[in-house]
């Protein structure tokens, strides 16, 4: 007999709603305390609308992923070693390379002045349990919904159910861009020049890389990059080590 766990319909979407409930999970625990959030984005995001909104959106790329070439959540075909070792890895190395940044120039600072911010960062111990679950909601935003989204409709509407692998990789790439152009740009970030523009090359090359694995190894390897790079480059930060 087939358990839950191993049925077909389970592998695709069983693991999204687990990561779903891990943000119910968190939006509990933070309920009812002090905010440590630092802008009235990062708090509307973990607003239960938007979290509904998260669900339904995700579920809807979670089907699309699968008729655009991306594996599975669980794809039989993807080992553990390129689902979660590898994408380990590399967000580690992208968050060390953004702290090392942060460290050489000291550019977090007047960012968050600029804001009228004491840091960047949400406060140590909150942005161990915050960051993990924004990880998960910005790569459903940024990724999840929108990249197999475009990725049909050039792949399917426009070429006919031509050119999978180019549309996946052309809307993969544009994309990549939605989270660098949008916090990467402000005036802030302007006024520091080649450091902005450093910054800015770092925030692309993260988010290439989770494009990259996406493709390669499906949507947990995305979320499983993203924390490991926010919990360098922020979490750690947040402990006094950036």
């Amino acid at each position: 007999m087939t358990s839950i766990t191993t049925h077909p319909a389970w592998r695709r979407t069983g693991p999204f709603l687990l990561l779903v409930a891990w943000l119910v999970a968190i939006k509990l625990a933070i309920m009812g305390g002090p905010s440590a959030f630092r802008s009235p984005a990062q708090v509307a995001v973990f607003a239960w609308p938007f979290l509904g909104i998260v669900l339904v959106a995700g579920l809807g790329g979670v089907w699309l992923s699968r008729r655009t070439g991306i594996p599975d959540l669980l794809d039989d075909e993807v080992s553990a070693r390129r689902r979660f070792l590898a994408p380990l890895i590399i967000g580690a190395l992208l968050g060390l390379a953004m702290l090392g940044s942060d460290w050489g120039f000291g550019w977090s600072q007047p960012l968050a002045r600029g804001h009228g911010l004491p840091s960047i960062h949400i406060p140590f111990p909150a942005s161990l349990l915050i960051y993990p679950g924004g990880a998960i909601i910005v790569c459903v935003i940024y990724y999840l919904v929108p990249i197999p989204l475009l990725a049909w409709l050039l792949s399917r509407v426009l070429w006919r159910g031509r050119h999978q692998a180019r549309a996946y990789w052309i809307a993969g790439l544009l994309c990549a861009a939605i989270e660098p152009l949008t916090q990467d740009l402000t005036p802030s970030m302007r006024a520091l020049g080649t450091v902005g523009a450093l910054v800015f090359a770092l925030d692309y090359a993260a988010n290439a890389a989770q494009v990259v694995v996406f493709r390669n190894a499906g949507f947990l390897a995305v979320v499983t990059l993203r924390i490991a790079f926010y919990l360098v480059w922020h979490v750690a930060a947040s402990a006094g080590l950036g």
